[in-house]
């Protein structure tokens, strides 16, 4: 027959230390988790204002000005113009044609232990060109 084990005074340590490693899991995955909401809000961000000048400018020939944005955001997205109505091969929209663009970013989440994910993050928006050309 089994006995019992009465004294359990080093059961609170054990208990403590897995409590505190959980909290830690936990803590890292939030953190990771705030991080990529907050990095996928500016992105969309960025994309807003991209296509606000592409409108504004009537062009999907942005490129000085995104590299400004990303210098100043310190976020290193890609962009794409796919779906344009492209006047010219110069990447002019016409007056009332749609421009449309995407952003992405690569982000690693760090995961429990060496474990590093690679995720990505996109946004898009659209806008409509205010610039006739002849």
């Amino acid at each position: 027959m089994m006995k019992s084990i009465k004294n359990k005074k080093g059961e609170g340590y054990i208990d403590v230390a897995i409590t505190i490693l959980m909290v830690s899991f936990v803590l890292v995955f939030v953190v990771n988790v705030v991080s990529m909401v907050a990095l996928s809000q500016n992105l969309k961000t960025v994309t807003d204002q991209l296509v606000e000048y592409a409108s504004q400018h009537g062009t999907t020939a942005v490129a000085a000005y995104a590299d400004d944005l990303s210098e100043k955001t310190g976020i290193d997205f890609t962009y794409s113009f796919d779906g344009s109505v492209l006047y010219d091969s110069s990447g002019k929209v016409q007056l009332g044609d749609v421009i449309e663009c995407t952003t992405s970013v690569e982000i690693s989440f760090m995961g429990f232990g060496n474990a590093v994910h690679s995720v990505p993050i996109s946004a898009s928006a659209s806008g409509i060109s205010r610039v006739y050309w002849k």
